[in-house]
């Protein structure tokens, strides 16, 4: 009996359109209306904040027709509201990058991440020094994103955008907000090896520098130096760990 009542709110609360025979079940039609729509609005401002800049660039009528199909498919499966923005997104990129103006998934990717970073979790505390000779910690709040469009760069109303590679890394800011770093293709590399953290950084550098055809000379090492010196008071890399 139990089971069948949740199965009932369920649907109640996600469903397209909740059945009578639900209602009946769950014992009072009216409070159990008031209570589906409490949910949707709530998960509905959630993701408003999160993609707002998306939902401006799609129009009403598309995001909320991507809205009611991720609850109709069961809605959230987690129980943070902080994951809601990332669930819907998952849902709807492949949608959008098929039927939509080609730079609404990057705008909506660059969205999900720097709502990401604002949400993250603090750092540990229990990290240590940086050392080329050790393995990089990067902070908890940076995600790396490589795009097809320069949707970070906001603009009221939304333009049409046309197609340019740009990498970024996106962190929170020590004003708690979520901050664009603009990578060239070696330095984006150079980020995604620091943040699996398998090598020390003298490793990843010469093995990402060979990649690129990059010779490893004073002029690299001293735009290197500089932008790990950047990287450190963003709080992007937070310190160094020991080779396993």
């Amino acid at each position: 009996m139990l089971a069948d009542h949740a199965k009932a709110i369920h649907r109640v609360c996600f469903g397209a359109d909740p059945s009578e025979s639900d209602l009946a079940l769950l014992g009072s039609r009216e409070r159990w209306l008031i209570y589906r729509d409490l949910v949707r609005n709530r998960l509905s401002a959630v993701v408003d904040a999160a993609l707002g800049r998306t939902k401006q660039a799609l129009g009403e009528e598309a995001f909320s027709r991507a809205f009611d199909d991720w609850l109709a498919g069961g809605g959230p499966k987690t129980r943070y509201l902080r994951h809601v923005p990332r669930e819907l997104a998952e849902l709807a990129l492949p949608i959008w990058e098929a039927t939509e103006a080609p730079y609404v998934a990057d705008l909506a990717r660059y969205e999900i991440a720097a709502w990401t970073v604002r949400h993250a979790p603090p750092n540990s505390t229990a990290v240590g020094d940086f050392g080329f000779d050790r393995r990089p910690v990067i902070g908890a709040a940076v995600e790396l994103l490589r795009l097809d469009h320069r949707v970070h760069e906001p603009r009221q109303p939304e333009p049409e955008l046309a197609p340019e590679r740009v990498h970024l890394c996106v962190y929170r800011n020590a004003f708690h907000r979520a901050q664009s770093y603009e990578l060239n293709a070696l330095a984006a590399d150079l980020l995604e090896a620091w943040k699996r953290g398998d090598q020390t950084v003298a490793q990843s550098v010469q093995r990402t520098a060979a990649m690129h055809g990059t010779d490893v000379g004073p002029a690299f090492v001293e735009k290197l130096s500089a932008m790990i010196a950047d990287f450190i008071e963003r709080g992007i890399i937070v310190g160094g760990a020991a080779t396993q």
